[in-house]
């Protein structure tokens, strides 16, 4: 009996994170990004900057003003967001975790390159603030990503009976 309901415990705790995984990469697309004379989303530029990257036609910087590094942001962000799509469908619990740390890491370091002049650039503040969301929900990943974690390990060191 005991062991049915940790399963059971264990596949909610599952799916918990599998919600937080999707919401963190739609808040993540959804980040506004001031551009020229309007506003869009980090997700189209994603797939410009690929189609561009493609063609050639893209110069990637991790400083510089804020154009110069939005199609940096936006690449290395659609290889993180890639990166926590695959942990979704990751069964073995170790390798999950593993692959949500490295997408986040990946996502947070391309919201990095997308604010960092936060307290010198408009743009850069605006699409910090507009960010907030993905953080929170990244936040809340990461948080319950190590929860989940070291309940396992945890789990692993009790000698079963």
């Amino acid at each position: 009996m005991h062991r049915v309901f940790k399963k059971y415990h264990s596949i909610k705790k599952i799916r918990t994170v599998n919600r937080r995984i999707i919401l963190t990469i739609v808040f993540n697309f959804f980040i506004l990004i001031g551009a020229g004379h309007g506003i869009g989303f980090l997700g189209l530029f994603e797939i410009l900057g690929f189609k561009e990257f493609i063609a050639g036609d893209v110069k990637f910087s991790l400083s510089g003003d804020h154009e110069n590094r939005l199609f940096t942001a936006a690449i290395i962000s659609l290889v993180g967001q890639i990166i926590l799509l695959r942990s979704f469908y990751e069964k073995a619990l170790l390798t999950k975790f593993t692959i949500i740390y490295v997408g986040l890491f990946i996502l947070f370091f391309s919201f990095f390159v997308l604010a960092n002049d936060l307290f010198n650039s408009e743009l850069d503040a605006f699409s910090f603030w507009t960010g907030t969301p993905f953080l929170i929900f990244a936040i809340m990943l990461l948080v319950r990503t190590i929860k989940n974690h070291r309940s396992l390990l945890n789990e692993n060191k009790e000698p079963s009976s």
